[in-house]
Formats: C-alpha cells, structure tokens, sequence
C-alpha cells in the first residue's frame, strides 16, 4: 500500500500522530499511517502556491493532455486501485472495478475537453468603440477536504475540475477511506509539475482545520 503524502512533487512519510486505517467489512486494520504534520500542511500550501505562478499559465492544451495521461495511468492500475477500494470501504471488487473506476478515468477526460473550452462569452457593448467580455481566470490554491464514500471519485471530482481550470489543490482524503487517494497521488506524482497537486493524509480538527484556514 502507498501510505506517503504527495508534497511538492515528492511522496514523504508523514510526521504527524499515527492513525489506523480499518477495513470496514472485517473490522481489521489494512495499515496505520502517520498524518500530516502542521510543518507539511504548511509545506503544501507553500509548494501550490509556488506552482501556481507556472501551471496557471499553462495552455489549455497542455493542461488537458496532463489530465489524459493521468486518466489513462488510472485505467492501468484499476485492478490495484479497485482492490484498495474495496478492501478500505467494504465495497465488491467488482462493483469498484466494473463501475466506478471507468468512471473515475472519465471524470479527468471530461475536464480535459473542459479545460479549452473556458472561453469569456461576449457580455454585449455598453460604450461605443468597447467591447464588454467575461474572462475566466484560475483562483489560486485550492483547498479541497473529501467525505468517506466513493473516494477515488471524490478525489477526481475535486482534482478534475480544479486542475482543468489552472489552479493548483491541496487535497485531504477522509482519514477513514484515504488508500486509493495516496495511490493517485504517486500515479500523479510521474505526470504533473512539482506542487500542482499535494495530498494529505489525516483528521479534520489536526490537518483540514489548519487546512482551510492557513495564512501564507
């Protein structure tokens, strides 16, 4: 199992307490990963925001061919990452491998086409010799926290849409079903620039409070 952070481009332990991640149908414990300290949440943060400056700039086209390669890796490994799905939520493997890992791929390959196709719209002239337009620009650093159930799909609904339109996203797994989100983060580790996607492992009041209200 890959229990390691994605931080800035490189998979790292985390330095955090120690917590016990079950598999729901037999009540035993699949591994125990140790959470994001605040130094890494920080360090996360930091590295997206340092990133931001160059994949906000980033083509659409190349956004978009990033986002199919990532789509393409996931349908290499969907044996592994439906294992890793069933076993963390008690799901059937074949329910996990023949309903939602295709789909899960096909979240990233809608974005893909979504990502050049954010052109302003016309918004009509209102001073002569003027043309008024609506232009859509990416925000920044996303912030994005996930629920328990089907968490590869939360994990691609958060990334997909946020990558697609040039921000950068620090994600946090829930700390109960986060295995199949540490594995996308080493698939997307060999495919994306260093600090544009960050995933975190650990419990909300430790790693998504800090989250959510960090300051840098």
């Amino acid at each position: 199992m890959q229990t390691k952070l994605l931080i800035n481009g490189q998979l790292v332990a985390g330095e955090g307490a120690s917590q016990a991640v079950l598999n729901p149908s037999l009540g035993s414990v699949l591994v125990n990963i140790n959470e994001a300290s605040a130094a890494q949440v920080d360090a996360a943060v930091m590295a997206a925001d340092a990133a931001f400056d160059s994949w906000s700039q980033t083509v659409p086209k190349d956004r978009a061919q990033l986002l199919l390669q990532l789509a393409d890796v996931i349908d290499a490994n969907a044996e592994a990452l439906a294992r890793l799905e069933s076993d963390n939520c008690g799901k059937p493997y074949s329910a996990a491998l023949n309903d939602e890992l295709p789909a899960v791929a096909d979240v990233f390959r809608f974005f893909a086409g979504a990502s050049r196709c954010m052109g302003g719209s016309a918004g009509g002239e209102y001073l002569a010799g003027h043309t008024s337009m609506i232009r859509r620009d990416p925000l920044g650093v996303i912030a994005s926290i996930a629920p328990w159930n089907y968490p590869l799909m939360m994990a691609a609904w958060k990334l997909g849409p946020a990558l697609a339109a040039g921000n950068c996203v620090v994600l946090k797994p829930s700390e109960q079903t986060p295995l199949t989100a540490l594995k996308l983060a080493e698939l997307a580790a060999e495919i994306f620039p260093a600090g544009v996607i960050n995933i975190l492992f650990g419990r909300g009041p430790s790693v998504g409070q800090p989250l959510v209200t960090h300051r840098k």
